[in-house]
């Protein structure tokens, strides 16, 4: 759009709203400084990564915005990869992002600590006496004691007999 004064790009905007009738003025800045208007304020001139720390910290928090520096000194992860992907690279990234995991952790799972279930406890095999003979009969076909290897095979059909 251009300037209603000049031929320039038009870069001040400005309607209102008078008697019911709405009125409409597009300006450049140097029209707009003569009008009495200010035009809005240029961008700052700064690197792309500057402004989106800038909008990190802004948002999110400082504690972010440090993290956002941080990567791993192993597998080379950032955390802001962390945070966009959901994986970490490697298990020394729980040390190297804990000041930004574990407030994720305790968000997500109430605490930082695992309390689940833990496994029933088996019979340890020794106890067992069929995986004892099974054992048995695997020694027995691996020194070619086949008479022994066979008195045992059938123990083990007799047991599932009865079964």
């Amino acid at each position: 759009m251009t300037c209603q004064r000049c031929s320039r790009e038009a870069s001040v905007h400005l309607s209102e709203t008078v008697d019911g009738q709405r009125r409409e003025l597009h300006l450049c800045g140097p029209c707009a400084r003569k009008a009495g208007l200010t035009p809005p304020d240029p961008p700052p001139n700064a690197a792309l990564e500057a402004i989106v720390d800038h909008l990190i910290v802004q948002h999110v928090g400082e504690l972010v915005g440090e993290l956002a520096k941080t990567s791993c000194p192993l597998c080379g992860l950032k955390f802001m990869d962390f945070r966009t992907g959901g994986r970490l690279g490697c298990p020394n990234d729980y040390e190297a992002f804990a000041t930004g995991l574990l407030p994720l952790l305790r968000t997500a799972h109430g605490a930082s600590r695992h309390v689940g279930k833990i496994p029933r406890k088996r019979t340890p095999p020794s106890r067992s006496p069929r995986l004892r003979l099974r054992a048995r009969l695997r020694e027995a076909i691996a020194r070619e004691d086949y008479e022994l290897a066979a008195t045992i095979r059938d123990q083990l059909r007799q047991e599932d007999a009865d079964q």
